[in-house]
């Protein structure tokens, strides 16, 4: 019968089993690739070594080094490997989640934060954009300040501002006051289609 931990970790096992993973690059001057690899049961450390295609040892299998719950806290050569290629940090977040830490936001789907993010003020979403990466670029997302523009403004959705936003984006858009925001309406408004400047071109040549 599966074990208290085990049943909070299914919900959020990937395919794979991993309840964590990340792969990345050792850091310069290494180009050697490393993986940690967290499962319900135990956290595995893999590396590959990057070495010349000539070397005899080129196609050698990667290494690999696997500790449980208890014994990472001990483990001082697989927490010195995570952390030389990793960081430190890495170390730390894995302490935590095998603790009970799960991050559960992160592990939601892109739509469903999208539909949370909706529902906060600005002040909040800028807040929330200066936590890491993933939230920075969700927070900074077209797919965010479309909808927050449509329920923030009474502008009407015309072809000039549609063909604005895919160069400036929705976000600055967004922040763009009254005056501005016409004045780049009516220069797209001006500016000849396609069949008009192919028209001008032929007639130039005429």
């Amino acid at each position: 019968m599966a074990n208290a931990w085990e049943k909070k970790c299914a919900p959020w096992l990937a395919e794979d089993g991993s309840l964590y993973q990340r792969t990345d690059t050792a850091p310069p001057p290494s180009k050697d690739f490393v993986q940690v690899f967290v499962t319900s049961e135990e956290i595995i450390f893999r590396m590959w070594k990057i070495v010349p295609p000539t070397r005899a040892d080129a196609n050698q299998a990667p290494h690999e080094n696997r500790s449980n719950y208890l014994d990472f806290e001990e483990d001082t050569k697989m927490r010195g490997d995570i952390g030389r290629t990793l960081g430190e940090r890495e170390v730390v977040y894995i302490d935590r989640l095998i603790h009970g830490h799960i991050d559960y936001l992160n592990r939601l789907s892109k739509k469903v934060i999208l539909n949370m993010l909706y529902m906060l003020d600005l002040v909040t979403i800028s807040k929330l954009s200066q936590v890491n990466r993933f939230f920075r670029e969700l927070c900074s997302s077209d797919a965010l300040w479309s909808k927050l523009y449509m329920q923030h403004t009474t502008q009407p959705i015309t072809h000039e501002l549609l063909m604005l936003t895919d160069k400036k984006g929705w976000k600055e858009v967004f922040f763009m006051n009254k005056v501005q925001l016409q004045m780049l309406l009516r220069r797209e408004t001006d500016k000849p289609t396609s069949k008009e400047k192919r028209f001008q071109f032929k007639k130039g040549n005429q």
